[in-house]
């Protein structure tokens, strides 16, 4: 038995090779194949012969021969975004017009957001490790217990002194946030040296 190629409608995409049964399928042609690897191509009937045309989907066991199988092309159009998912082609054809093969690189405002992001989790991780310093003093790596301890001996000893402290560092804390919040750069923000008096 021969083996017939067939193709889909209207498109007239390479769909499958089956065994013609003496009989040749609808849809379908003896001619040859365009040879193997096809990566990134597909064959396409095209004026009655075998053309090969771009191809950038996700071709997958066990729906495609282990011999087709390729990684999809993540594209992404004009108009998207750094956040924006990548695209995908679900059937043969050249990317659409404009498309992008590479992420859109994040805008001065996404980026700026993104660095006063980082340095107010900075701010206020050191803000916690002032007060804990502040409450445990000698201690170099103090416990969420050592610090429980610590305010309430140094709240025991001298609740004017602990008030003060704990102002002190929050005020702190809450000038560099306002620094961060007026900042209009990421260079501004990056500059930033988070700092508190223990």
């Amino acid at each position: 038995m021969a083996l017939a190629h067939r193709y889909t409608l209207p498109d007239q995409h390479y769909a499958c090779t089956v065994e013609d049964h003496g009989y040749q399928p609808g849809n379908s042609t003896y001619d040859d194949l365009p040879p193997l690897p096809w990566p990134n191509q597909w064959p396409q009937r095209i004026d009655g012969k075998w053309v090969m045309i771009a191809d950038h989907r996700e071709r997958t066991e066990p729906i495609f021969d282990v011999k087709l199988a390729q990684a999809a092309t993540d594209y992404w159009l004009p108009d998207d975004t750094n956040a924006t998912p990548a695209r995908r082609m679900t059937k043969p054809g050249p990317l659409p017009e404009g498309a992008l093969i590479e992420r859109p690189a994040k805008t001065d405002a996404e980026l700026l957001a993104e660095s006063k992001a980082a340095k107010t989790a900075e701010i206020k991780a050191g803000y916690d490790a002032a007060v804990a310093a502040s409450l445990t003093m000698p201690t170099t790596s103090p416990t969420e217990q050592d610090v429980t301890i610590g305010a309430a001996a140094f709240a025991a000893e001298d609740a004017e002194g602990l008030a003060y402290v704990m102002q002190t560092h929050a005020a702190r804390r809450d000038e560099l946030l306002a620094a961060v919040t007026a900042a209009t750069t990421v260079i501004a923000v990056q500059d930033m040296v988070v700092s508190y008096a223990v």
